[in-house]
């Protein structure tokens, strides 16, 4: 990865409101002068990133040392969906993990969230709070059952605290609500608003109610409540959350930089219709 191409890159994109993943190691020169010069509000890990537990430990603290306050991500949700394999920084699959009692699932995001702080993470994006109705996200997520979801969801962000890192309750507004993967295409849903209500939304609220500190869209069109925009560039389905859940956390999105739900737009302009749509930072995974 050239310095050059990665500053064209980088060209022209509000970087301070802005989560970047990069495509190269983290202590790679071009990536620690683009932290120097410019750098974006969080970082978010993946594991062509690190060498090894140790050399990721490096590597954040390096960073910190150029820029104290950034925030690093990381996806630890469990199961497949973890980028530390290893025990304790990776909880087993949520669906199973649910029906080992709540007491377990606090305690196992507890001690995941401390191995992750001793590295310098700050946020895990976790927990899944999708009621998983739908075959691709079953199962990333706590059940099909709205009440042990969110039952499910607060004692996983009760224990992502206790461990000492912030908490991402996701993909609002639910992506049990529609059928697919949205890494492969635009979804669509025409449930209805009470659908939402009492179904979907449910898990967040109990999300918000536990003082999750931040909220991940997803990319979906919800009909009933936008026909026309995903939620990744809805100023009607972020509202949502600000207004009838009640959420002051920060909301996010999820990935713009190849997911292709995200539509084909350039990154810039992806960015820039989800912060107009009411988000406080737009997630990039790949730079």
């Amino acid at each position: 990865m050239a310095d050059a191409k990665l500053a064209n890159c980088l060209n022209d994109l509000p970087l301070e409101r802005m989560i970047i993943g990069f495509d190269a190691l983290l202590d790679d020169e071009c990536v620690l002068s683009v932290i120097e010069r410019n750098p974006p509000y969080g970082i978010i890990v993946f594991e062509r990133n690190f060498r090894d537990i140790n050399h990721l430990k490096a590597c954040i603290d390096r960073i910190k040392n150029l820029k104290h306050d950034i925030e690093f991500f990381i996806d630890q949700e469990g199961g497949e969906k973890c980028r530390i394999y290893e025990s304790p920084f990776c909880p087993p699959p949520p669906n199973k993990l649910a029906l080992r009692g709540l007491s377990l699932v606090r305690n196992t995001y507890r001690l995941s969230s401390e191995a992750l702080a001793e590295l310098g993470i700050t946020v895990n994006l976790a927990p899944v709070a999708d009621v998983g109705l739908s075959s691709y996200i079953s199962e990333r997520c706590f059940g099909a059952n709205p009440e042990i979801v969110s039952e499910c969801v607060v004692a996983a962000i009760e224990g992502i605290h206790a461990g000492g890192l912030k908490a991402c309750a996701k993909h609002f507004p639910g992506l049990g609500c529609a059928k697919g993967d949205p890494h492969d295409k635009l979804l669509y849903s025409d449930e209805s608003i009470n659908t939402f209500r009492n179904i979907h939304f449910p898990p967040f609220v109990a999300a918000i109610g536990a003082g999750v500190d931040f909220i991940m869209t997803t990319h979906v069109v919800a009909k009933r409540f936008d026909e026309h925009s995903p939620a990744t560039y809805s100023k009607k389905i972020v509202g949502l959350l600000r207004d009838e859940l009640a959420f002051d956390g920060k909301i996010i999105t999820d990935d713009l930089s190849y997911m292709k739900g995200a539509l084909d737009y350039s990154l810039s302009k992806k960015v820039s219709l989800s912060i107009s749509a009411g988000h406080d930072f737009a997630l990039a995974c790949k730079i």
